[in-house]
């Protein structure tokens, strides 16, 4: 069989691929700038090491140059973040016919990665988005104070990686004017967007998960709803929840159709309270943190995009099981009885999280050197 080659896994949705495609007998190389990347630990994968598409972008293309010319067949690329997405799109042609890319290409994904582009794809075809200005300078800002409400958000539309470096966060918040003005002194270099806040708590933040094949069609499709992140209100999921909404799977796919792209995405909205509209977070042209949940529900997107990739397509019927939680048990547990016990969470609201059936992202007794890797970080931090 062809070999899946995943690319920067050192999280749980590399994690995740790499045992959905393993315990189907696929051969995977697990690939990452780090040797203590949890992915490369995995008994499913073999490690092989690779520049950070961050920091040496060009490096890394020549890296799976190599690594294809040392493979008996072509692999299949999976992409865990935009980081890989952005450094193989302008050489894309490069990597030549030894390495699969499962996605659009670059003229489509480049302004995917682009959240004002999402954002325009959104409103020509009424999706709802939060109310949002793009900045170019200090006169962007100044009509964000007077037409838009706080509190506010800046976040980057497109160097999410670099924005993240500076500041350790996804979003910079403000409640006030004099607030927003001082992040956005920060931030400028960014060129950020400036959004209204949809309110409501982490469980309002839903997902469809999906892999599409080259003429667009859903040959995959998964939803379901964060119960937990952190950091709270604006960051990555801690704990997660699979429930079937087709009205969401609807809508995040006509979005998909208007963006054009093929290949596993992740759709995120807000479920508003005050009207229960779905506003647009972004749009990952990528797998997702806690995509093992859908292989959990039955909902196999890695092994779909797989056999699209080698020509042996599959298609997962419509709807999966619900009421099935994800976590990630080891940051999940001793951050939730700290928030409890302050009043920072409702104590009912954590044992839901909690509640069987439940799946963790990284501790898997089938599985666990990259459990261990994981308690011995932790226990260094």
């Amino acid at each position: 069989m062809r070999p899946a080659i995943v690319l920067q896994a050192s999280g749980p949705n590399a994690l995740g691929i790499v045992r959905s495609l393993g315990r189907a007998g696929v051969p995977v190389i697990a690939c990452d700038h780090d040797p203590a990347a949890l992915g490369l630990r995995s008994r499913h994968a073999r490690p092989a090491r690779t520049a950070d598409p961050v920091t040496e972008p060009d490096r890394f293309v020549e890296d799976l140059q190599r690594l294809a010319h040392a493979l008996p067949e072509p692999g299949v690329l999976f992409a865990t973040h935009d980081d890989a997405l952005a450094a193989i799109g302008p050489r894309e042609d490069d990597l030549g016919p030894g390495l699969t890319r499962p996605w659009s290409p670059w003229s489509t994904l480049g302004p995917v990665l682009d959240k004002a582009a999402q954002h325009a794809a959104a409103r020509r075809i009424g999706f709802p988005v939060p109310a949002t200005i793009e900045t170019t300078g200090e006169a962007d800002l100044e009509r964000a104070i007077a037409t838009l409400r706080f509190p506010m958000i800046l976040k980057p539309r497109a160097d999410a990686a670099g924005f993240r470096r500076s500041f350790r966060r996804q979003v910079l918040e403000a409640a006030d004017g004099v607030e927003l003005r001082a992040q956005y002194r920060r931030a400028a270099r960014h060129a950020p967007q400036i959004s209204e806040v949809i309110p409501g708590g982490d469980d309002a933040l839903w997902t469809l998960g999906s892999h599409r094949d080259a003429a667009g069609r859903p040959l995959a499709s998964f939803t379901g709803r964060k119960l937990r992140q952190w950091p709270p209100r604006f960051g990555t999921a801690r704990a997660a929840e699979a429930r079937w909404d087709p009205d969401l799977a609807a809508r995040g796919h006509a979005l998909l159709d208007e963006l054009g792209f093929h290949g596993i995405s992740q759709v995120e909205v807000k479920r508003d309270p005050r009207d229960g509209r779905d506003h647009l977070i972004e749009v990952n042209p990528r797998s997702w943190l806690w995509i093992d949940l859908a292989t959990r529900c039955g909902v196999d997107i890695p092994l779909a995009c797989y056999l699209d990739a080698i020509g042996a397509p599959r298609t997962w019927p419509a709807g999966h099981r619900g009421d099935r939680r994800w976590m990630l048990a080891l940051k999940h547990v001793p951050a939730g009885i700290r928030e409890v016990a302050r009043g920072e969470w409702g104590a009912g609201a954590f044992a839901a999280s909690l509640r069987p059936p439940v799946v963790d992202g990284v501790l898997d007794p089938r599985d666990p050197r990259p459990s261990l890797g994981q308690i011995a970080r932790l226990a260094r931090r």
